[in-house]
């Protein structure tokens, strides 16, 4: 499943500026999915070794009220 995700690390451009764009833009995709694995990753890890921290966890706009 992930193979398919990241299917599109195949696609190439012709000229230079084609090739640095599609760099570019594959950098920031790949960053970005490791970015939110690694905070899913991180809430599940806190989720099970320290459940008592969400006891009063509150997400939203209301926090800001």
């Amino acid at each position: 499943m992930i193979l398919d995700i990241l299917s599109f690390l195949k696609l190439e451009q012709d000229n230079l500026t084609g090739k640095i764009i599609e760099v570019i833009i594959k950098s920031w995709i790949v960053f970005l999915f490791v970015l939110a694995t690694s905070g899913i990753a991180k809430i599940i890890f806190e989720l099970i070794t320290n459940p008592s921290q969400f006891n009063n966890a509150t997400f939203g706009v209301f926090d800001y009220i």
